[in-house]
């Protein structure tokens, strides 16, 4: 079993992201995955503006779509509790997970509203 734990202070996720530049008038939430043995599994980072939020990193191994996608859905969850409505992202490296869940792929962006993204599907119903 793999437990997302959240980051939110902004010193940690430097720490986590060094990357990321944090910009004042943003919300920012990551998460580590850990599994069984307390062993870190990944890490992920989302940006919230308003009502959008844009998917920064997601840093796993990308073979285990499952993973992937609890770290998409950790996201979406923490921004949707901070008044997001739409997603995006620019992650080109998990796109078949992100098709899965719904988001819409335009040139170089993949997007969508995050009650429809979190709401879930099967692959029968597409």
């Amino acid at each position: 079993m793999i437990f997302f734990k959240p980051i939110t202070d902004e010193s940690k996720i430097t720490e986590c992201f060094p990357d990321v530049k944090i910009a004042e008038n943003y919300v920012y939430g990551g998460y580590i995955g850990i599994d069984n043995e307390n062993n870190s599994v990944g890490q992920a980072l989302v940006r919230v503006d308003g009502y959008s939020c844009e998917i920064l990193s997601v840093v796993c191994d990308y073979s285990d779509k499952l993973l992937v996608e609890g770290f998409i859905r950790a996201l979406l969850n923490f921004a949707a509790n901070r008044m997001a409505y739409m997603a995006c992202t620019r992650i080109e490296n998990i796109d078949e997970v992100l098709l899965s869940l719904g988001f819409n792929k335009d040139e170089n962006s993949y997007s969508g509203d995050i009650p429809s993204l979190l709401k879930g599907s099967c692959s029968n119903c597409k």
